[in-house]
């Protein structure tokens, strides 16, 4: 009788001590998955030899996304041709958080924090110069609050010379769909989100194209992007803020927003984003531009645009009446 107790008391502690190795190993196991981070490149058209906005998003391994504060960015060239050349040590770079427009928060955090997507979606800009065209590859270090310095690393393209217009160049002058001008296209090649009513649901940003706009000399800021089909799910935030631009701005600038497509179901691209963005049969939004009143593209925004990035060159502007 005592001889089975004392067995059932060894059995007992056999499994309290596997129980607890099994918990200390899953914390273990949790502990190194928080300790993962992935970098992906957020950037879109980044040419050689000029200053370039570069963009990268920051994940973790238990899925949060990195955001707030800074970043060090270390840069190197890969190759050419093809990623397998000398690494060569390339630029360095600080990178600022940008929040997606839409996120509401208290308080923004001042150092980098791991997050859910409703609380931190964005990612981390710094200005480049990348000095030739190919293969390059991102160093990102993050102090992320609770978890210590983490690091992830992210290859990616420069191109000999951008392809989508840039900062200089002379804006094309297109004739996008309105509420008054289109010409029998369904409702949602004007904006994705209008399928019912007389107007769609940024009615301020369907009144003129840029063509007009340019013809009077007016700038004008212009949102490329589909709030319904968008991938990055930014577009949607990103077209509202440009609304509210154009509620404050609206009487020293046009805004002009033009939706992806024409017919989603048939993958027909409207004719003025084709225009702007598609190259190579691949397209890529949402993009805002700021056009001047000479006709000149002034700044552009990829992927993620935000309104302290925009709002400065609308700022400087005079009225349109003077």
């Amino acid at each position: 009788m005592a001889r089975r107790g004392w067995t059932s008391l060894l059995v007992a502690i056999a499994l309290v001590v596997a129980a607890c190795s099994q918990q200390q190993g899953d914390a273990g196991a949790q502990r190194r998955i928080e300790q993962v981070m992935h970098a992906e490149v957020a950037g879109y058209d980044l040419g050689a030899g000029e200053r370039s906005r570069f963009m990268v998003g920051l994940f973790t391994g238990d899925e949060l996304f990195v955001g707030y504060g800074e970043v060090e960015m270390n840069f190197t060239f890969l190759g050419e041709r093809d990623a397998s050349g000398e690494p060569e040590a390339g630029p360095e770079a600080k990178g600022s958080f940008l929040l997606v427009p839409g996120t509401e928060l208290d308080r923004i955090p001042d150092t980098p924090q791991a997050v859910p997507a409703s609380k931190g979606r964005g990612v981390y800009a710094a200005d480049v110069n990348f000095d030739r065209p190919g293969f390059w590859e991102v160093e990102v270090s993050a102090d992320v609050k609770g978890r210590g310095t983490l690091t992830a690393s992210g290859a990616f393209k420069v191109l000999d010379d951008h392809r989508v217009p840039a900062p200089g160049d002379r804006a094309l002058r297109t004739k996008n769909l309105t509420i008054a001008s289109r010409h029998g296209a369904p409702k949602a090649a004007v904006d994705s989100r209008w399928t019912t009513g007389e107007t769609p649901p940024d009615a301020e940003l369907h009144r003129t194209t840029i063509a007009s706009s340019l013809r009077k000399g007016n700038p004008v800021v212009v949102v490329f992007s589909t709030p319904v089909y968008c991938v990055s799910r930014f577009c949607g935030p990103i077209t509202d803020m440009v609304q509210e631009l154009a509620a404050d701005y609206s009487d020293r600038a046009d805004f002009v927003h033009v939706e992806i497509w024409r017919n989603f179901q048939k993958s027909v691209i409207n004719q003025a984003t084709a225009d702007w963005l598609l190259r190579d049969d691949d397209l890529r939004e949402p993009w805002v531009f700021f056009i001047g009143s000479d006709g000149r593209i002034k700044a552009r925004w990829d992927n993620v645009a935000t309104r302290v990035e925009i709002e400065p060159y609308l700022k400087r502007l005079p009225n349109k009446s003077e």
